[in-house]
């Protein structure tokens, strides 16, 4: 009887596991048979079955008030009254991507408006902006959403305010829509990580798996007019009791060019930094601890003679520990601030010219190795300050405790992207 009890129990567990992985076979089936613009040119594919296999987002226990909070809006998404397949498939119609573009089958109007004012509280809904379509927009969420009878379009990305038109076109156009295993052979191939990036025309991609407590991330990027060197001299950054370190090479010109762009609104000779760091290397490292800056105060005061006089006085504030390292010729040293937001003290060794918030950095003794790696950067997104506002790094922080990112060169025109992002349990 025992034998018997225990056959039967194996039977039971090995049909349920048939009948899941049945389930999950033909879920996937069925999302190959969802519609994208034909003239698409990248693909962003969410794998929704294995993200909810890999339950990332309900360890938000662990996470900040920010984790807690995205945690919550994560589950009145649930009954949204659109049939969600188990796979998704956002378009992009440009060649530079800001916005993708999901057509969907809608199941139920009414649970879908309850949805889009209680769930997402768009900003607002206009009815018929053509004839049978629908709109509403939410700007904080960077979504927006287009319906005619039983399909909906949604759109997510920057600037979709002003993509109203091409959306309203696109639910009109339907026979500019193709299914997905008509559009790209082997789709399976798009689904096989849990969020995927793909540009049609070079085939570049980047992919984004969920494994328990991490995001694994990988990619490939190429293009017939790079010409990138395999090997890199960098400074060996701090291993420990760090907030946030990176360091980037830039011998292509649109990659020195975007660097440039980034500093031109700071009060800073930023053409005549870039012009004389021809080193192409940038780095940075932000440490844990503070360190102690003394400034000076300016009064004028009137004296006993009426007399305007000048008073200084003497303060002392604590403010980030933080050191940039910049290889260049001899002369970029003088170009370099003394005083940006906080004060800057200098040592330069040569080809490297070091900027550090600590007074102290004249003693440190810096290293340099060999890599080919094109950059690198590591954040404890746990220990990044709120008041330093950068937007996508506190979007992070709300679900992740750390991220390491790696650029590394394959060939003279190839990319190869490695990194892993941590959430909040694996402390």
């Amino acid at each position: 009887m025992i034998k018997k009890g225990i056959i039967w129990t194996l039977g039971i567990i090995v049909g349920l596991v048939i009948i899941g992985c049945g389930i999950y076979i033909i879920r996937q089936q069925q999302s190959y048979k969802s519609v994208v613009h034909k003239k698409s040119k990248a693909l962003l594919t969410i794998s929704l079955d294995d993200i909810l296999l890999n339950q990332f987002f309900d360890k938000w226990q662990t996470a900040p008030k920010g984790g807690q909070d995205f945690a919550k809006k994560l589950t009145k998404l649930k009954d949204n009254g659109i049939d969600i397949k188990a796979n998704v498939f956002l378009f992009s119609l440009e060649d530079t991507t800001n916005n993708f573009y999901a057509f969907f089958d809608l199941k139920d109007e009414k649970q879908f408006l309850t949805f889009l004012k209680e769930g997402l509280e768009v900003d607002s809904i206009e009815n018929n902006v053509a004839p049978g379509v629908n709109y509403a927009y939410q700007d904080t969420n960077k979504i927006a959403f287009v319906w005619k009878g039983n399909t909906v379009l949604v759109g997510l990305g920057f600037n979709l305010d002003k993509k109203k038109d091409e959306m309203i076109q696109l639910i009109q156009s339907d026979t500019e829509r193709v299914s997905i295993e008509s559009f790209i052979n082997h789709p399976s191939e798009l689904t096989r990580k849990s969020l995927r990036y793909s540009a049609i025309s070079s085939k570049n991609f980047i992919e984004f798996d969920l494994k328990g407590s991490r995001i694994e991330i990988a990619g490939e990027l190429q293009s017939d007019t790079w010409n990138f060197p395999q090997e890199y001299l960098v400074r060996e950054l701090v291993n420990e009791n760090y907030i946030s370190k990176g360091w980037i090479n830039f011998p292509n010109e649109r990659l020195k060019t975007a660097l440039k762009d980034m500093l031109v609104d700071l009060p800073i000779s930023a053409d005549s930094i870039m012009a004389h760091a021809n080193g192409n290397y940038v780095d940075i490292e932000v440490l844990k601890n503070q360190v102690v800056q003394t400034d000076t105060i300016i009064n004028y005061a009137v004296n006993d003679n009426f007399e305007t006089v000048e008073e200084k006085t003497a303060y002392e504030s604590k403010v980030p520990n933080v050191r940039f390292g910049i290889r260049g010729d001899e002369s970029l040293p003088k170009f370099l601030p003394n005083k940006l937001f906080y004060q800057w003290f200098q040592k330069n060794d040569g080809q490297f010219s070091i900027l550090s918030t600590a007074s102290t950095i004249d003693k440190m003794q810096a290293k340099y190795t060999k890599t080919n790696s094109l950059s690198h950067v590591a954040i404890h997104l746990v220990d990044w300050p709120n008041a330093l506002k950068v937007t996508p790094i506190l979007m992070l922080k709300a679900i992740a405790s750390d991220m390491d990112l790696t650029l590394k060169v394959a060939g003279a025109n190839q990319l190869v992207f490695q990194g892993t992002i941590w959430d909040y349990s694996h402390e």
